[in-house]
Parts: structure tokens; sequence; C-alpha cells
């Protein structure tokens, strides 16, 4: 193995001389794994990050390390587990609680990779007398296994729209340089983890998290980016010289992510990397026109769906620059967050039941079944609240687990209703004063507090408007952002100046429809060529569907056309007016009222 260049990895001092917990050997660490409470999270997080802390400052010979090390893994992997449970899927701006198990879990990450970056250095620096096994099969595992935990720092960061701490792309950088300079990067590991198969592979996996704007995405979509990246790290290309289609540079000297060449202003130095990802585009793309919109599946948790693919194609195949200069603002802005917030607000704050049929008494809505073209006869009302769980029809009420167990739909739409008479619809449907940091042509940035939305995400639709009377002004959330002094920043992109609360039943085979869904009408902007659209959920509408859309006193025949954009939260599809068959023959009628029989044949 060769060693030239300098490599500026820190690592805790082998000075403890307190009473460990176990005596650092395989068979006592065994022993003292299988007395951990592994039912009790924080005590087996205590345990465990004070086993490690000390570890990292005893000292011992490399085999020893990595062996006591690979016996604590299993129940460090547990632990991280359960942390994540806790703090995962929690409000923007996290209670305490979830706040503590955040950070004891950012510091197992940390004293987990700093644990095997100590074996790769010694093993290293003690080769000649290592005896047990390969010094460079060693080395190379644990710098595997140290990028492992590194990089998943980084999804845990993303995950919570944190900066990356100081010096934490530096490790990942310097993990790889140190691989590089001992020839070990491109090594075959046997147990790569949820790492890729190389050194090459797991610290590109990290670096692609950092070039696909993570701030864009849901916790839940960077989950699944972090386990495809995995597989598909082998198809990006790390190389020290350019070929022209490199789109990302980065500086293994630096404390920075990847930055696109084309900004790198300065003459790229020895220890500078370029990220070709052409190879990967075109698999990206292949997958997509195979799969025709369909989720890419990996394992029955983890699946990319098809507005993550897209999201994907586009950040990692070029380059993409803000287009308008953003300007410092002081002023507020009235917000409601979410489809049905919105829907609610731009319908004149009526209920959907209200804006289809006239009226929120379901028994009512019973009676209106006959007359309505909403609500077919045969689609009782307690069938029709509860229609296809998990798309956004009539309530945002959730279930408490325990009311949600074992009950018919006829009991969870009453249930269902109740709850709804309870809570009044300007409390379910809450607007928010928000302070802009901000602002350009194409949207805003606001700086978001605790007492807002707790269940924001990226890809929200939101509504908007600068007067607490004015008209709705319709956006989506592109990204959120936590920064070091704890202000969380939400990046606007405007939408539409204005928008239309209609119903929408999609026409099934058979003549059927579904029941209504909430739908946003987005009007034509013609002064800058922009089409007509609709807002719709994010499941259930395609390309080429009839759908029939209105409200209690219009309703109009469509077919949706090109599917122009998609997030986690809903679709935009361009879309076009369409005649029924009673639309034509009721024009041909009145043709003949008034005209010569001949004219029916023009006008069919």
């Amino acid at each position: 193995m060769e060693d030239h260049t300098t490599i500026k990895l820190n690592i805790p001092r082998q000075d403890f001389s307190g009473l460990p917990l176990f005596q650092p050997d395989s068979e006592a660490t065994s022993t003292w794994v299988q007395s951990l409470p592994v039912t009790n999270t924080n005590s087996l997080v205590q345990l465990l990050g004070q086993a490690l802390s000390d570890l990292n400052r005893t000292k011992l010979s490399p085999e020893v390390r990595y062996n006591v090390m690979e016996i604590l893994r299993p129940n460090l992997d547990v632990a991280l587990s359960n942390l994540s449970k806790r703090f995962l899927n929690q409000p923007l701006v996290m209670p305490e609680d979830p706040r503590r198990m955040a950070e004891l879990s950012d510091g197992l990450l940390t004293l987990t990779g700093t644990a095997y970056t100590v074996v790769a250095i010694e093993a290293i620096q003690q080769r000649d007398a290592i005896r047990e096994t390969n010094p460079a099969r060693l080395t190379c595992e644990a710098i595997h296994r140290a990028l492992v935990f590194t990089g998943r720092k980084v999804l845990q960061n993303f995950q919570l729209h944190r900066p990356m701490e100081i010096n934490g792309w530096q490790t990942l950088h310097q993990l790889y340089a140190l691989a590089a300079n001992q020839r070990l990067a491109d090594l075959p590991v046997p147990e790569p983890l949820s790492g890729g198969s190389t050194i090459t592979t797991t610290y590109l996996q990290a670096m692609m998290m950092g070039c696909c704007k993570p701030n864009q995405l849901r916790q839940s979509d960077l989950t699944a980016l972090f386990r495809a990246l995995q597989q598909w790290g082998a198809l990006v290309k790390l190389d020290s010289r350019g070929t022209g289609k490199d789109l990302f540079l980065v500086d293994l000297d630096s404390d920075q992510p990847p930055l696109y060449r084309a900004l790198y202003r300065e003459q790229p130095g020895t220890q500078c990397r370029y990220i070709n990802t052409t190879a990967l585009i075109e698999h990206l793309q292949a997958l997509k026109a195979d799969l025709g919109g369909k989720a890419i599946n990996f394992d029955k948790h983890t699946s990319i769906p098809s507005h993550l693919l897209d999201h994907l194609i586009a950040s990692l195949g070029s380059m993409s620059l803000r287009n308008f200069k953003r300007t410092a603002a002081n002023s507020s802005l009235w917000i409601c967050v979410g489809l049905s917030s919105t829907h609610f607000h731009v319908a004149g704050e009526r209920s959907f039941e209200h804006l289809l049929y006239g009226t929120n008494d379901v028994l009512t809505i019973e009676k209106l079944a006959g007359g309505n073209p909403f609500l077919p006869t045969h689609v009782r009302a307690d069938e029709w609240q509860v229609a296809n769980p998990g798309v956004d029809y009539v309530s945002d009420v959730r279930f408490e687990p325990h009311r949600d167990i074992d009950l018919n739909p006829a009991t969870k739409a009453r249930l269902l209703m109740e709850e709804n008479r309870e809570l009044p619809l300007q409390e379910r449907y809450p607007v928010f004063n928000v302070q802009m940091a901000d602002v350009s042509p194409s949207g805003y940035c606001l700086e978001w507090t605790g007492e807002l939305h707790s269940d924001i995400r990226t890809g929200d639709i939101v509504g908007l408007k600068e007067e607490e009377h004015s008209e709705w002004v319709i956006a989506a959330i592109r990204w959120l952002s936590q920064l070091e002094n704890a202000k969380t920043l939400i990046g606007l992109e405007l939408l539409s100046p204005r928008a239309v609360a209609y119903g929408a039943r999609i026409h099934q085979k058979g003549g059927e429809k579904t029941p209504p869904m909430r739908v946003l009408l987005l009007p034509e902007i013609k002064l800058v060529g922009k089409p007509q659209t609709l807002i719709t959920p994010r499941t259930g509408f395609k390309e080429r569907q009839k759908v029939t859309i209105g409200n209690r006193v219009e309703a109009s025949s469509i077919q949706l056309l090109r599917h122009i954009a998609s997030t986690g939260s809903f679709s935009q599809f361009e879309f076009r007016y369409v005649k029924e068959l009673g639309d034509v023959l009721a024009e041909n009628n009145n043709a003949l009222a008034g005209g010569d029989y001949d004219s029916l044949w023009s006008n069919i």
C-alpha cells in the first residue's frame, strides 16, 4: 500500500484510563451485548454511546477494535432505527423530545464513523504488525464502514433540512481520498451493509444526495433515494480528468458538497474530481420509458415514484439556476397549506360538500344523489365518505389509531362526520400570517415559525395573499431549509395568480365515475403563454383520462393531456374541454329548430 498525500482526518487521542463497561475483546463484548436493554431505546443509546466514546479513546490493535465494532454494530443499527422512528415524520420545527432523539442519533453515527476511521488509520500505520488478517482488506472494510455511517449522517441532515456540520463534507472527501491513495477505492467489499459495493460507490452515494436538490424532497423520498443510490452509484463516473460531459466537480480538500462544474471559478487542482452522471441519466430515462409512470420497487418498503424519478433526471442531468434575482422583504403574507385547505379558501370558505351540493348535511346529500352529477344513485353517503382511502375526498380529519382498527366503512363514516361537526371549518383549514424573507417574480421565501402548520412538506400546494381580503394566489412549496441560527426558511414557487375550486370525477370503463375529489383549475395566462391546467391529488389521475369537473351549478367534461408536474402531494395536467353526446344532440336540436335539416350533418 502507498501513502503520499496528507490526509485531513481527526481521531481522538488514545488516552482513556477509566473503568470500561467491558473488556475490549470479542468474548467480553459479546457477553456485554447480550445484556443490553434492546427494548429500552434511551438506555440502549446511552450505554452504546458511552461504550463507543470510551472505545475510541482506548489503545487497541486495529484487528481487535474492528472485531469489537462488528459485534456492537447490530445493536447500533437497532438503536439508530428506533431513534429515527421518534424524530422522522415530525413537525418541521420539532418539539423537544424528537429533537433530542435526532441529536442522539447524530451522536451515535459520529462515534461509529470515528471508530471505523481509527481502525483504518491505525491499520495503515501498523500494517507490519498485523498478523491475523490482511491489512489491506482490514483498511478497505473499515473505510467502507466509516463512509456508510458518515453517509447516514448526510441522509439524516437532509431529512431534517439541516446544514452539514463543520468538516462534515470534508470527512467524507478525506475518507475517500485515503482509500484512493491506498488503491483500495474500487475493490469489492464482501458485506456492503447499506452502502455501495465499493468505497467509490459508497462515497458517490453520499455525494449524489448532495447533488439532487435534497431540500426539495420529502423525508420518505430521501430515504428511497439513498437506497436507490446504493445500487445506482456504480453508474456514476468519478475521475481526476474532465471529459467535457462532467456536470459536477468536487474538491477533496474542501468542506463543500459537489458543485456544478460550470460554476467552479478556479483552476481545478490535483485533489479535484469530476463527476459524470451521463450513464445514470440514460439508465433513469430508460426506466421511465419502460415503467410508463409506475414506481420503481427495490423491496417491499422502498420504491421510487414517478415524480421522484423525474426530479432525479432533472437535478442530476442538467444545470439549473435561478432565473430571477431575489429582493429582501419585510412584509408578511397570509397563507393556507395543503390542497384541501387551499381548495376550501379558494371556494369562498365553503366545505367540499357545500361546493358540490349546496349543503353540509349528509342526509340531504343522499336525497340529492339522484339529480347531482357528482354522486351516483347507487353510492350511499357513508360509502362515499370513505371511498379510496388515502385520496383527498371530503375530509382531512385523521382517525386516532385505536378508533381506526376493525371499523367497517359505515362506522368510520359516522365517526368522521361527528368529528367534522365538532371542529369548525375555519379551524380545520387555518390561515397563517407569515413573515417574508425575500421575494422574486417567481416566488417567495418565507420565515417559518413554530405556530404554523405542523405537517408542512415539500411539494405541498399553498394559497397565498398579500392582503387579507385579496384573491388567493396558488403556489407550491419547493424547498425547506433550517439555518444554523435556528431559522427555518420555506421556498415557494408561484403557479397561478388565481384558481377555481371544483370537484372532479374520473370516467371509468363501463360508464361509471369515481367519487368526487378536490381539484383546482388554474386559468390560462396568455401573456406568458401558460395554458390552463388542473391541480389534482397525486394519485388516481392520468394522461388521456376523461374527467367531469364542476360544482352544484355547473359541470364540464374534460380530457387530461400532458402531465406537466408531480410532487408527493399533487399532480398538474394540461387539459381540454370535450363535448358529450348529449351536448352535441342539444346543439343539433337547436340548429334544427331554426335552420335547414342539412346543417345537422355539419354540426356532428
